[in-house]
């Protein structure tokens, strides 16, 4: 029996075959196609298809592919079309070759559905390397689609295809769009929970809201009430600040965030960590958290800028994301602000501010020269 078993199991492959992959995302006017093709996948089929010289058996040499003949095979093995209408018109935007050990070729295709249609249930075909190679499979995924929830944070698994089956139907979801409010709120405090800086700039702002400056000099306020109100303005200033420059950079009315804004976000992390140390600028803090907040909410807003969004779902998206990082902020304001009130009396308070900023204040220039040599 054991025998017989073997005898009509299917061979198992040696290794598994490498797989390209479909992503699809659905923006306000147009269909985005991300592919990721296998480099040695990808030359094979250019040999089989007899648009580039076989190198021949034995042969070490890989045929060599340009990139404008990657892009006209793409675009005619790949596009959409409405189940009951006619191929969209398509275009491919972006070709990138290998780099480094990706061995990988990446290409971008936007197709434009008819004048006025918003098409829910749409045909893909994909022949990219299975008309060639039967033994090929591509993974589809939808990568992005505002109005059925769906946000690169989470992407929906669509199917694979491969063999005889070119074809897939992509189905939308109804629309629901509190699942990408939601996912953008976790979005903007996954996002401020792995930005260190930005982590870095808060605890040292709020490092001395318990204190006054004397003599050029930190001592503990003696009263509670003028640490609540500080802790309430600067928080707030700095809010404004980001929330402001957020918005506007995901509007395009300001320029993306760049590796400048990056320098100056380390800036901002070590004055801050030096105003802890030694009171710089007494009494204007606010003002000094408003204008850093500025620069804070541009490297916020990449995560926005990078979906391309209508202005009403930036405006939406933007809401959610800021809404996630004021959720965090308000829990770590919440656990700090009361311990170092609580605090501020003891001997040791002093030690573990100064700790704090010096740690705070050396990771800050060693993340500001880092990042100017990426000017």
């Amino acid at each position: 029996m054991a025998l017989w078993l073997a005898l009509l199991a299917p061979a198992a492959p040696a290794h598994p075959m490498p797989k390209s992959f479909v992503e699809v995302r659905v923006l306000p006017d147009r269909w985005q196609l991300h592919l990721i093709l296998p480099a040695d996948r990808l030359e094979a089929a250019f040999v089989q298809a007899q648009l580039v010289p076989d190198p021949g058996p034995g042969s070490d040499a890989r045929p060599q592919l340009q990139a404008a003949a990657v892009r006209d095979y793409v675009n005619a093995r790949i596009g959409l079309r409405s189940v009951a209408g006619p191929a969209w018109e398509q275009h491919v935007t972006a070709v990138q070759a290998p780099q480094g050990q990706l061995d990988e070729w990446r290409v971008t295709l936007e197709a434009l559905p008819p004048a006025g249609a918003t098409p829910d249930q749409v045909v893909l075909r994909d022949e990219v390397l299975i008309r060639e190679i039967a033994t090929h499979d591509a993974v589809i995924s939808l990568l992005q689609d505002w109005r059925g929830g769906v946000l690169p944070s989470q992407p929906q698994l669509l199917g694979s295809l491969g063999g005889e089956h070119h074809e897939l139907l992509i189905e939308r979801r109804a629309a629901q769009p509190w699942r990408a409010w939601l996912s953008m709120v976790l979005l903007g405090a996954r996002h401020i929970l792995e930005g260190l800086d930005h982590l870095a700039f808060l605890v040292t702002l709020i490092l001395t809201v318990p204190l006054q400056a004397v003599a050029g000099r930190w001592q503990a306020r003696a009263q509670l009430r003028p640490a609540v109100l500080a802790t309430l303005w600067w928080v707030s200033a700095f809010t404004l600040g980001h929330s402001l420059s957020l918005l506007a950079a995901s509007l395009g009315w300001l320029p993306p965030s760049g590796q400048a804004v990056e320098v100056l976000i380390a800036v901002s992390v070590g004055v801050s960590a030096a105003h802890a140390l030694r009171p710089l600028y007494p009494r204007r803090e606010a003002f000094v958290a408003g204008g850093f907040g500025l620069i804070h909410g541009l490297a916020f807003s990449t995560a926005i800028r990078e979906l391309s969004l209508s202005a009403g779902q930036v405006v939406a998206a933007t809401l959610s994301f800021n809404l996630g990082i004021e959720l965090v902020q308000l829990g770590l304001v919440l656990v700090l602000v009361p311990f170092f009130i609580h605090t501020r009396h003891w001997v040791w308070s002093g030690w573990l501010r100064r700790a704090i900023a010096l740690a705070a204040l050396s990771t800050a220039a060693y993340w500001a020269v880092t990042r100017a040599m990426m000017l």
